[in-house]
């Protein structure tokens, strides 16, 4: 199972960094999210990233759980440094805002295959109020964040084909949270020349 959280690292000159990124980990583990863990934690990460650069200086992370999509755009696209609070086993400090914590040191890293392997033990686990679900327009303002990040790879018209089925989801399930999400999406990608149907007209409204 991959679960969307956000990786918080340091660099070896003590400059904090937060990255949304996939978490693989087993059915059982996600069930006890809230919990300590039993088993390890293993994550994907392409050699360029920061993330993988600050694993690999310090050896230790810590994945923040929430489902605050505007944390996850901030993020990815605008390497916002949200407000942080210092870890009890390692390092790097723990997203304020995370409902759960996991500090995790690294076991093992794989660099022969692309994106590398990343694995890690859990040293601490912290509940602080639980992870709540997500609404569909949560989700799709997830999987329009993972496009934008993709940016460069990603054909534009396949952003563009999406948009209107993302948008339609984040305004009819979603709140003024997710709403502010996608919009900041969108401008993002119409700095990139992906021009996506109503941002820079105005006529998105959310329905309230």
């Amino acid at each position: 199972m991959i679960v969307e959280t956000i990786i918080s690292s340091i660099s070896d000159d003590d400059i904090v960094n937060f990255a949304p990124m996939g978490l693989h980990i087993s059915d059982m583990d996600y069930e006890r999210v809230g919990q300590s863990p039993a088993g390890s934690i293993c994550l994907r990460l392409y050699p360029g990233s920061q993330t993988y650069a600050n694993l690999l200086a310090t050896g230790q992370g810590v994945v923040n759980f929430t489902n605050n999509v505007l944390l996850f755009v901030d993020t990815a696209l605008y390497s916002s440094c949200p407000s942080h609070t210092p870890s009890l086993k390692v390092c790097p400090p723990s997203m304020e805002q995370a409902h759960t914590i996991w500090e995790f040191s690294v076991t093992h890293v794989d660099s022969s295959c692309v994106p590398a392997l990343v694995e890690g033990k859990i040293e601490y686990c912290e509940n602080r109020g639980g992870v709540t679900g997500f609404c569909r327009g949560q989700w799709a303002v997830l999987e329009a964040a993972i496009a934008a990040t993709r940016w460069q790879l990603l054909p534009p018209a396949k952003i563009i084909q999406s948009w209107p089925m993302w948008l339609e989801l984040v305004k009819k399930t979603g709140g003024t949270r997710e709403f502010e999400a996608f919009m900041k999406i969108g401008s993002f990608l119409a700095e990139k020349g992906i021009m996506v149907p109503g941002i820079l007209s105005g006529t998105i409204k959310q329905e309230l």
